[in-house]
């Protein structure tokens, strides 16, 4: 992937980079929930100005169906009752989107699979960089 011209912190966007592949990865090995996997890309797609890519704007559209709904650690502040209901709707949400959202989450998993090397090329320069300076 070509580095976009407004990058000015390289390092941070590629890790924001790696995360989007990451997360991506998560729902394909299913660690992750459809709406849970759209809440943690939500702000990498800010960060990363990619609101335009197809593959993460399904993600934006999933979390503004779903923006309401108790998941997550929220979800301890609900009463049980109102978790019973809400869990139909989010049984709903998931299973309309599972199919679309597998599928862009594999296309995100193989086009940021770059990140993957960038940051260890980071790591090991950041590495060589501080024994440079301890032998100096």
């Amino acid at each position: 992937m070509q580095q976009p011209e407004w990058v000015t912190n390289e390092p941070q966007w590629i890790k924001h980079c790696g995360q989007i592949r990451a997360r991506a990865e998560d729902l394909v090995a299913g660690r992750l929930g459809v709406i849970e996997a759209a809440r943690a890309l939500l702000p990498l797609i800010f960060w990363t100005r990619a609101q335009d890519d197809p593959d993460l704007a399904v993600f934006t559209r999933i979390d503004d169906e779903s923006a309401v709904l108790p998941v997550g650690p929220e979800r301890s502040q609900w009463a049980a009752h109102a978790l019973e209901r809400e869990d139909a709707k989010i049984r709903a949400i998931e299973e309309k989107w599972r199919d679309i959202a597998l599928r862009a989450a594999q296309s995100l998993v193989d086009r940021y699979r770059w990140s993957l090397e960038a940051r260890a090329a980071l790591r090991r320069q950041g590495s060589q960089d501080a024994a440079d300076q301890e032998s100096s």
